[in-house]
């Protein structure tokens, strides 16, 4: 009798430890969960399920699921019945709608860091210096006429003109003879003026000279590293107060007030701040004083010409 009362309770202690074996096999038979959560990154989804150094996330899924060489993730955890989420691979209506939120955050995110980096933009571009964008505007231009929309070298393609400087003053040879000065007021307009001299020009006789036009520079004729050459046409007012001699005698005077049309080039250089010009400059006179009162002569035409070089402050 107690014999087999001891059978007895050994096979039952027997049979709870084969239920708990076989119980053990089946949980560690289970397939493993190898899907990153909702709340993790990448990176920290890769170092949990501690995958190798050197292979991809999902190349590290699909090994400790045991998948098939060729078979794809999600047919391979469908086949083992790989637990997603702890939800054996479904996902209820409030795991989607929080999915919904994650993403809106992380857009919102994304948009607040574009402001941000387009704000900096701005700012450093606030921040630079007048000069250093004409040294840059002057290094373009040359690359510009260095090489054409091909990449190729050439010399002599006329394109507009951009000026990349502001404000020149400098001396100016011929009729007139004395100061001149040049402000661009956009990138193919300026204003020229000049003070100065005429000595014993083409009809009256020496004076003072003063003039003021404007320039505009549409095309340039030849873009180099080294400089352009813009040819420029403009209109503009002088004044001139001169004397004449008359049979020996040269204390006569007279005044005239002209419309000027000057037409010219410019050496325009990229790596100096220098520009040396050449013009002709149609005038139509009204005259007065002494020489319309001897002559009778109220309007003249003529022609100027002239040669000078500026240097350019900014």
């Amino acid at each position: 009798m107690v014999k087999s009362r001891r059978f007895q309770i050994s096979l039952a202690t027997a049979s709870g430890v084969c239920v708990l074996v076989a119980w053990s096999a089946l949980a560690l038979a289970q397939a493993p969960n190898v899907e990153c959560r909702k709340t993790e990154t990448q990176p920290e989804c890769f170092a949990r399920l501690k995958c190798k150094p050197n292979e991809e996330l999902e190349d590290c899924q699909k090994r400790l699921l045991k998948c098939t060489a060729n078979e794809k993730l999600d047919e391979c955890e469908k086949r083992v019945g790989s637990p997603k989420d702890g939800n054996a691979g479904q996902r209820d209506d409030a795991n989607q709608g929080n999915d919904r939120d994650a993403d809106q955050t992380r857009r919102d995110r994304d948009a607040d860091q574009t402001r941000r980096d387009r704000d900096n933009a701005d700012r450093e571009r606030g921040d630079r210096n007048p000069r250093d964008e004409g040294d840059r505007s002057r290094r373009q231009r040359g690359e510009r006429g260095e090489r054409g929309d091909g990449g190729e070298r050439h010399r002599g393609h006329t394109h507009s003109f951009q000026a990349n400087k502001t404000f020149g003053l400098g001396l100016e040879l011929g009729e007139p003879t004395g100061l001149n000065g040049k402000v661009f007021v956009s990138e193919a307009g300026a204003l020229d003026f000049g003070v100065g001299y005429i000595y014993d020009t083409y009809y009256y006789g020496d004076g003072v000279h003063l003039y003021a036009d404007y320039l505009w520079h549409p095309v340039s004729l030849v873009s180099a590293p080294a400089f352009e050459l813009p040819f420029y046409v403009g209109v503009g007012l002088r004044y001139w107060d001169f004397h004449y001699c008359f049979m020996g005698l040269c204390n006569y005077g007279g005044s005239s007030v002209g419309i000027r049309v000057p037409l010219g080039i410019a050496f325009d250089f990229n790596n100096v701040p220098l520009d040396i010009f050449v013009q002709v400059v149609p005038v139509f006179d009204f005259v007065n004083g002494d020489y319309y009162n001897r002559y009778r002569d109220r309007t003249h035409l003529g022609a100027d010409l002239s040669v000078g070089i500026r240097y350019w402050f900014k």
